[in-house]
């Protein structure tokens, strides 16, 4: 019986970059309240949502008292290019086309 021998082919596929989202998500400024969320959108790009509270004044229905604290709404939203130059994110706003 042959022995066969397998040769690793070099791959093809682009180094993976990193996610970060987690990192972004934390560098962003805040207003008390909000929970930002960012994704990554793939070439360095992110999409970030900050969500906030929906005020009471919004409502004009009594049965909707209880879920006031589960309604939020997307306040903001903006997508951003990002790098690192070192340990330092470079967050930069992009252009939408």
């Amino acid at each position: 019986m042959a022995e066969e021998t397998q040769f690793a082919r070099p791959s093809r596929a682009p180094p993976r970059e990193p996610d970060l989202s987690d990192e972004l998500s934390r560098s962003v400024e805040k207003q008390p309240g909000d929970q930002v969320r960012c994704t990554h959108v793939g070439n360095g790009n992110y999409r970030c949502n900050w969500w906030a509270p929906e005020g009471p004044g919004g409502y004009d229905s009594s049965t909707m008292a209880c879920l006031l604290v589960t309604t939020h709404r997307v306040r903001k939203s903006c997508l951003f290019r990002v790098s690192k130059d070192g340990e330092r994110l470079v967050i930069e706003e992009a252009a939408l086309r």
